[in-house]
C-alpha cells in the first residue's frame, strides 16, 4: 500500500522537510548557525563597531613667517665717572678765616667756599685807595696850573703817571682781595675737603676736590668689528641695577683714535645728562648701542632652532610633513634672531615638537598661531 511505503520514509528527512516546509524562516536560522561552526561553503562575518588604528604621527604647533623689524644692538659695560674732577687749590697764601662747605655737599659754580687771608688784602686795597685819592688830587691840581701858564707841563705828566699807577695798585689790591674768595669753578659734588679755619695756607696749597657730576661719561670699548657703526654723537641707552625699571639717553662724546693692544677696542665715552643728580659716579651701567635696524626680516624665535651636526636648522611644515632647513643666523635682539637664508616669508614654521623630528617625517599639526 501506498501508505505503507511512505511510513518506511527515514524520520530525520521528514523532519527536514517538514521543518522546511513549515517553518521556512527557522531553516535561514538554522543555516546561518551552521555557518558558525564554519562548515564547507560559509564564512564568518567581520564585527562591527571596531576602534580605529592610533595616530602615531608627532603633534606639531605651527606658525606663518611673517616680516618683522629688528634693531641690531650692541651692548657693552662700563663704569659712570664725572665729567671733570676739579682740583681746587688756594692762589694765594695766608690764614684760612672761613670755610662753606663740606665733604658731600653739592654746590653751584660760583658760589663762595672759603676765604683765605682776606684780611691783610683788605687793609692793603684800603692802603691803596687811600693813595689814589692822593694821586687823584695831586693830578688835578697839576691840570688846573698847566692850564693857568703857572706851572711846567712836566708838572702835569708826573702827576699824570703818578695817577695811573695808583689806580693800578687799586686794581691789583682788589684782584688779590677777589682771589682770596675761592668759589666753585663748577658745579658739582665735594667729594675731599683739606682745609680748617685757622690753618695758613701757602700760595697753590690745596682746598678740595670737586666732582663735576652735572653729566657723567661711561667709558666703553667698542670692538674694532663694530667700530664703523658708530661715530661721535651717535646715541646710547644706558640702564644699570642700581635703577632696573629705568632706562637714561646718553650719547658718544669721544672715540680715541686708535685701538688699544691687545682686545683691539676703541675707547669711548658716552655723555649722560645729570641735572638732577640722580646718577652717582661710579654706578656700573649697560650701555647700547644701535648698530643697524633690519625690516622685513625673517625673525624667529631662537627656540624653534635644532642643532644637527654641529649646524643650526629649522623644520617648516611641507604637505603634512616636517621638512629641515639649514638656516644662516644674522643679528640678535634678546631671544629673537634675524634668519638671513634658510627661510622664507609665508612658510609655515613648526614651534613645537620639533626637538625630535626627522626630514620628511608626516606630523600631526594641533595648534596654529595666526
Amino acid at each position: 500500500m501506498t501508505v505503507t511505503a511512505n511510513l518506511k520514509t527515514p524520520i530525520g528527512d521528514r523532519f527536514r522537510r517538514g521543518a522546511l516546509l513549515l517553518v521556512p524562516g527557522t531553516a535561514l536560522l538554522l543555516l546561518a548557525g551552521a555557518g558558525c561552526g564554519q562548515e564547507d561553503g560559509f564564512a564568518a562575518e567581520p564585527e562591527t563597531g571596531a576602534p580605529d588604528a592610533a595616530d602615531l604621527r608627532p603633534a606639531v604647533e605651527t606658525s606663518p613667517i611673517l616680516s618683522e623689524s629688528l634693531t641690531d644692538v650692541l651692548e657693552i659695560s662700563g663704569r659712570l665717572e664725572p665729567r671733570a674732577e676739579v682740583m681746587i687749590s688756594s692762589e694765594l697764601g695766608g690764614a684760612v678765616e672761613d670755610v662753606r662747605f663740606d665733604k658731600g655737599d653739592r654746590i653751584r659754580k660760583g658760589a663762595l667756599m672759603a676765604r683765605v687771608g682776606s684780611d691783610l688784602l683788605r687793609a692793603a686795597l684800603a692802603e691803596a685807595e687811600a693813595e689814589l685819592e692822593g694821586a687823584q688830587l695831586d693830578y688835578t691840581q697839576a691840570k688846573m696850573l698847566v692850564e693857568r701858564e703857572a706851572s711846567p707841563k712836566q708838572d702835569f705828566l708826573g702827576a699824570e703817571v703818578n695817577l695811573k699807577r695808583f689806580e693800578a695798585r687799586v686794581e691789583a689790591a682788589r684782584l688779590r682781595l677777589s682771589r682770596s674768595e675761592i668759589s666753585a669753578p663748577a658745579s658739582g659734588v665735594i667729594v675731599q675737603r683739606d682745609i680748617e679755619p685757622g690753618e695758613v695756607l701757602g700760595p697753590g696749597s690745596p682746598v678740595a676736590v670737586l666732582h663735576d657730576t652735572s653729566v657723567l661719561r661711561a667709558t666703553i670699548g667698542i670692538p674694532e668689528t663694530d667700530i664703523a657703526f658708530f661715530s661721535v654723537g651717535s646715541p646710547a641707552e644706558v640702564s644699570m641695577d642700581a635703577y632696573p625699571d629705568r632706562s637714561f639717553e646718553g650719547r658718544i662724546a669721544y672715540i680715541a683714535p686708535s685701538a688699544t693692544r691687545p682686545g683691539r677696542n676703541f675707547q669711548a665715552e658716552v655723555e649722560i645728562a645729570n641735572a638732577d643728580g640722580t646718577l652717582r659716579s661710579g654706578l656700573i651701567v649697560r650701555t647700547r648701542l644701535q648698530r643697524r635696524v633690519f625690516d622685513n626680516a625673517v625673525v624667529v624665535a631662537r627656540d624653534v632652532l635644532v642643532e644637527r651636526d654641529g649646524i643650526l636648522h629649522a623644520f617648516v611644515l611641507e604637505d603634512g610633513t616636517a621638512g629641515l632647513r639649514s638656516i644662516t643666523l644674522g643679528p640678535d635682539e634678546g631671544d629673537r634672531v634675524v634668519i638671513t637664508s634658510g627661510l622664507e616669508v609665508g612658510e609655515t614654521l613648526i614651534t613645537k615638537g620639533h626637538r625630535n623630528l626627522l626630514d620628511g617625517q608626516p606630523v600631526r599639526v594641533v595648534s596654529r598661531a595666526n
